[in-house]
């Protein structure tokens, strides 16, 4: 799905993303996009007024994406798993993640913001809970570790 084709969709879908120039489609939720700055507390001897903050490392939760379940962006997303599982099972050494670029789409399907994820890796595909007596919508559920944005 190319990202303004995202605007014929509806308001749905606002986030894309792709992997290592794989397309996965669109998402209805981005959770996890954000930064910690971690410090230690460092305190000098004879000033009781401050403390001096020194640099520790920065920590990038895992981003959650969800959506609906679509043939097309669905099993993408199932293929690009396949391909991991396969190069791991199979013994092709340690795999070391790709970049994943989740773009943020206005109502008309234009381009707001876009993040370079570095260091990709799946945490976790969830499916959806079937159950043929209710009429919930099919949402899969992509977890995305990575070690950074900025």
């Amino acid at each position: 799905m190319s990202l303004a084709s995202n605007a014929r969709v509806g308001m749905a879908m606002r986030f894309h993303v792709a992997v290592d120039g794989i397309d996965l489609g669109g998402w209805r939720s981005c959770k996890g996009l954000s930064v910690t700055f971690e410090t230690d507390a460092f305190v000098d001897g004879g000033n009781y007024e401050s403390k001096t903050y020194l640099p520790k490392c920065l920590d990038y939760p895992p981003v959650t994406l969800q959506r609906a379940m679509t043939s097309a962006d669905s099993s993408r997303v199932q293929e690009w798993l396949a391909g991991l599982v396969d190069d791991w099972m199979n013994g092709y050494g340690v795999h070391k993640g790709g970049t994943a670029r989740i773009t943020l789409l206005d109502a008309k399907g234009e381009k707001v913001s876009s993040w370079s994820l570095r260091n990709v890796l799946p945490k976790s595909w969830r499916g959806p809970e079937l159950d043929a007596k209710g009429s919930e919508v099919a949402i899969e559920q992509l977890e995305l570790l990575h070690q950074g944005f900025l």
